[in-house]
């Protein structure tokens, strides 16, 4: 067959996933080809090399890497090991061609990651909710019960990986306990699922690294979310509550 000019091809206006490039792979030394479901996929998630990093993990929140060239802190990781997933996380520290430091899913020192891809940073997303007035007198969900308003995911399927919270006021007696509920269930595991207590005026106080329920932690399209505090304040006092939640998109 003659070689055709691209020219004088026939344009296409829109790509379907099952459509087909022709793709040089240098490693096999072919010409092979990709569908356009590939491809955008590749624009989301990009596969480590094995060769980049140990697949038993030293420890539930961290990962052993001899190249961390494709990671930065904030960048969306997702993994699976030999027991299951994908498992979705954040970096949240990272040791050059060392180490790199998760919050999210938990990593299981005894099951050996089978895969590891890191995503566009433009798949992390953060909701940001201020509560006003006292907010901590009593054990309930203070987005419908103190701001009488209701908070539902309007995004595609995302995964919440951490929390943060903060107040300006600080209860005069003990401090409250706040956790996060995506359609009705508890996301963090700190704490027997009380969560995170908070802190002095202005300091932030982080879930932990990996105490997240993985049975609870994705959220769906028109899926409520909801801020609760678990534990009432020692007075009830507590007052102007920040919340800061970052999830990381499946696609």
């Amino acid at each position: 067959m003659a070689d055709t000019k691209i020219s004088a091809l026939t344009a296409l206006a829109e790509l379907d996933t099952g459509d087909q490039f022709a793709v040089n792979d240098t490693t096999a030394g072919e010409t092979k080809s990709v569908t356009s479901a590939v491809v955008r996929d590749l624009s989301r998630w990009e596969a480590v090399s094995t060769s980049s990093y140990t697949a038993t993990t030293p420890s539930t929140s961290t990962i052993t890497m001899s190249d961390t060239s494709r990671f930065q802190i904030g960048y969306p990781v997702k993994f699976t090991d030999s027991g299951g997933g994908p498992y979705y996380a954040i970096v949240t520290a990272l040791s050059s061609n060392a180490l790199i430091t998760i919050a999210g899913a938990t990593l299981d020192t005894g099951q050996p990651l089978t895969a590891l891809s890191v995503g566009n940073p433009s798949m992390i997303v953060t909701e940001r909710f201020f509560v006003s007035g006292t907010y901590g007198d009593g054990a309930n969900t203070i987005l419908a019960t103190d701001q009488k308003e209701y908070f539902d995911w309007m995004r595609d399927d995302a995964y919440l990986v951490t929390f943060r919270c903060t107040h300006v006021t600080v209860d005069t007696g003990t401090e409250p306990k706040v956790n996060i509920q995506l359609g009705g269930s508890k996301v963090s595991t700190n704490d027997s699922n009380n969560g995170v207590q908070l802190g002095a005026a202005g300091t932030w106080v982080d879930n932990s690294a990996i105490a997240i329920h993985l049975t609870n932690y994705k959220v769906a399209r028109d899926e409520a979310l909801e801020i609760e505090v678990t534990v009432a304040g020692g007075t009830g006092d507590a007052a102007q509550l920040s919340v800061i939640c970052t999830f990381v998109m499946e696609n």
